[in-house]
């Protein structure tokens, strides 16, 4: 009888990543925090409460209610991230060492821009919209025969997120606001496939367990339309003092793509005998976490301003993946994650030396959602993270402001230990090290007001 090819390596190591994303993120998971040049100053503290400009819309669309007339703000963060492999070691299955060097900075720059735009039309009413990336990566290795290449090589997702949002101020203290979240998601993600051990597993002749002779190559694309909302709450208790709740809703995500494959004289042997690593189709579903945000600002005096953010998002919805693949010869596979809620705090001052200008300075701590070192991977080094942030903002004109902002981001070093025995790994091996991980952001805005 012949046997089934399963196909393990592809099914574990390509759609798996489209959603198990990466470091470029620079926040939690695989979210985006950075969409406030203002917030960023105080390390994102109090934006739930409201901001000058009107970027807090994003956390808290109850905020639009803080701002008349016509506004609009236009946002530029520039990523660079720093995260390297060291001490890396990988064996097959079969204890075969895997050969290849520490792939160099794993992540990559990225530039994440976003637009905010409002409209008072009635004294207690006003319409907003805002356009972001909530989520998103770019990230390789810089040597395409790294020794974790069988876990990743190469992997992009892009989101791109439209929200219009309404907002009513309900009394001289208390103001609520609402929007639908209308996003598109692409991905793409390339891996290689040890099909010396692929082989080796499925009972073929001729394989080579970790011989990069008879490596293979495969890329899967997908893309999806979804849908989600945000709710918000502002207070005013009392002059000086604001409290903000806001909400961004869960979505569900049907990544539907194409794979491909560029394949060795012994992959081609295999697809021929087996049916599989040939062009097909897949799926795979994920819904993406609800953030629950908590900002209060306080102004101190004239001249400072205390603020405070509390953020819980719930990441624990990413428990597994199931993949499945359109052709038959290509079972689901099921890749196990495990994540965690977490929680970012910051704490943030503003500081206004003159009518025109602000300095602000804030740090964070924003928790890590991978559980353990063998539930880390070189797609999700995910870990804790400092925040340091300093910022400034400058009148130009009554109607025109400036904000730009720096912030260093600090990480422990995150231990990885993926094993054979884990769910999909049987064809990409054993795989351990050590991640040391930094980044810097970047963030300018621009403000008018009509």
């Amino acid at each position: 009888m012949t046997r089934r090819f399963s196909a393990p390596a592809f099914a574990a190591a390509t759609l798996a990543g489209i959603v198990a994303v990466t470091p470029a993120a620079w926040s939690a998971g695989y979210a985006v925090r950075e969409q406030s040049a203002e917030a960023q100053g105080m390390a994102y503290a109090g934006i739930s409460a409201g901001t000058g400009n009107i970027s807090s819309i994003f956390y808290n669309p109850a905020t639009l209610a803080l701002h008349s007339g016509v506004n609009v703000t236009g946002e530029f963060a520039w990523i660079v991230p720093d995260v390297e492999l060291m001490n890396a070691q990988a064996t097959t299955i079969y204890g075969t060492s895997i050969t290849g060097g520490s792939g160099g900075n794993l992540a990559h720059q990225a530039f994440v821009p976003a637009f905010y735009g409002s409209w008072q039309i009635a004294p207690d009413w006003h319409l907003g919209f805002s356009f972001n990336a909530p989520f998103g990566f770019t990230t390789s290795s810089e040597d395409p025969d790294w020794i974790g290449r069988y876990h990743a090589l190469g992997s992009r997702l892009r989101t791109y997120n439209a929200e219009p949002m309404v907002a009513w101020q309900v009394s001289p203290g208390v103001a609520i606001g609402g929007g639908i979240q209308v996003q598109y998601t692409d991905a793409r993600l390339t891996s290689a496939i040890d099909l010396g051990t692929v082989g080796t597993i499925e009972g073929a002749p001729g394989g080579v367990p970790g011989s990069p002779a008879q490596e293979g190559f495969a890329a899967i694309e997908g893309d999806d339309w979804s849908y989600g909302y945000s709710l918000g709450i502002l207070l005013t208790p009392a002059p000086g003092t604001r409290i903000g709740v806001g909400y961004r809703s869960a979505m569900d995500i049907d990544l539907k793509g194409d794979a491909n494959f560029a394949l060795s004289a012994y992959g081609q042997l295999l697809s021929s005998f087996s049916g599989a690593l040939v062009p097909t189709g897949g799926s795979a579903s994920v819904t993406t976490p609800e953030m629950v945000t908590l900002g209060i600002k306080q102004d101190l005096d004239p001249q400072w301003t205390l603020a405070a953010e509390l953020a819980w998002t719930r990441w624990s919805r990413f428990d597994q993946l199931v993949v499945d693949f359109d052709n038959p010869a290509q079972p689901s596979e099921v890749t196990l994650e495990e994540w965690e809620d977490s929680i970012f705090l910051a704490l943030g001052l503003t500081y206004r030396p003159t009518d025109k200008l602000r300095l602000r300075t804030g740090v964070a701590f924003d928790e890590g959602v991978v559980p353990s070192a063998d539930r880390r991977t070189p797609r999700i080094p995910d870990s804790d993270r400092y925040w340091l942030s300093f910022g400034a903002g400058y009148d130009l004109t009554e109607s025109m402001t400036i904000d730009a902002a720096y912030t260093h981001i600090f990480s422990p070093d995150a231990h990885m230990n993926q094993q054979v025995a884990d769910t999909g790994n049987a064809a990409r091996g054993n795989l351990s090290g050590t991640f040391q991980s930094s980044a810097d952001i970047v963030n300018a805005s621009l403000s008018m007001k009509f």
